[in-house]
């Protein structure tokens, strides 16, 4: 097994979790925290914490250092198409948070980039990594449940009390980053039931603005699906809802059905209800840890990352057509070709 040395861009919440989950594994390196200047406390503070090398404010200087072998882009999501292509140009391995990118051209570079680099690439939908989520999948490969009839995905997370907080204006610019529910929050159950059911090929959606009237963007989104399997299914998101954080999912099969931790499989006798899966579900489950175990596992082998650059292209696909079918009002075929 090799060494790894492992940069982090970005010193807000998820790039702290990446942080500590890299100091902790016997196969990293923190070699580099890389934060904006007015991040620079905030990075020298994770720097004292977790052991990382040095800490800069040079995304560059970050490129140039030939003790970089990973790059973690915990930044702004419009920022990761420029991002990740430097890195992977300058022959780094790229981690990169969800989304891949914020556009579909934007997705595409990166693919193509990675595909000239040779250099591999995993995009950071850590529910897939989620012992419920693992589970369900599993259930689905095996035949368990049968083939999909109807697949739901919930997203709930009131985003009001982070609205204000440093760092977070970049969520409020809508001309470059789409519109944050879809793009950031409607990719975690759109993801899983890609994953789950199979490719998403169309959508027909409907955007609210209910309860953050300050936003840029739709607080509440409701989209059909239809699946390359014919299935169908539903995806709710909610920014603005007062309601505890919730990501649920529900497969309805041909030979069973699960609704998050709830299981019913047909045929087993005098058996008429739900059945409890003995699986705690965390209240907000960040898998950091396991994410990488997994990708370093992969730099070691060669094998394909779960969510390499095409595979989170295409979720990022969905939710632009989930965004464009808002705005026109139309069902809108999902671009699946990268």
């Amino acid at each position: 097994m090799s060494t790894y040395g492992i940069a982090v861009i970005g010193t807000g919440y998820i790039g702290g979790e990446h942080i500590r989950a890299i100091a902790a594994h016997e196969q990293a390196r923190l070699q580099v925290i890389c934060s904006t200047e007015r991040s620079r406390d905030t990075a020298l503070s994770l720097m004292q914490a977790h052991g990382a090398a040095r800490v800069t404010t040079s995304y560059a200087d970050v490129l140039a250092d030939p003790q970089v072998d990973v790059v973690y882009l915990c930044t702004p999501n419009s920022a990761h198409r420029d991002q990740a292509a430097a890195a992977l140009q300058a022959g780094k391995h790229v981690f990169v948070e969800k989304p891949l990118a914020v556009t579909v051209p934007g997705c595409r570079h990166i693919v193509e980039v990675a595909c000239a680099s040779q250099r591999q690439v995993m995009v950071g939908h850590g529910a897939r990594f989620s012992r419920i989520f693992v589970a369900i999948h599993k259930l689905v490969q095996d035949g368990t449940l049968g083939d999909a009839c109807y697949v739901e995905g919930d997203y709930v997370h009131d985003l009001g009390p982070f609205l204000d907080l440093p760092g977070h204006d970049w969520w409020m610019d809508v001309d470059n980053e789409g519109q944050l529910p879809i793009i950031g929050g409607a990719c975690h159950p759109l993801d899983l039931m890609r994953w789950i059911a199979g490719e998403i090929v169309e959508v027909s959606a409907y955007g609210a603005r209910r309860n953050i009237p300050q936003a840029p963007w739709y607080d509440t989104i409701i989209s059909s699906v239809k699946f390359a399997s014919g299935a169908v299914g539903k995806c709710l998101v909610s920014c603005g809802a007062k309601a505890p954080y919730a990501m649920n999912l529900s497969y309805y099969g041909t030979k069973g059905s699960v609704l998050n931790d709830k299981l019913f499989i047909d045929g087993i006798p005098h058996v008429e209800q739900f059945m409890a899966l003995p699986i705690d579900i965390p209240p907000e489950d960040h898998t950091c840890a396991e994410e990488l175990e997994h990708f370093l596992h992969c730099l070691d082998t060669g094998e394909t990352p779960l969510i390499d650059a095409t595979d989170g292209a295409r979720s990022v696909a969905v939710c632009c057509a989930v965004a464009e079918s808002i705005e026109s009002g139309q069902p809108v075929a999902v671009q699946l070709e990268f």
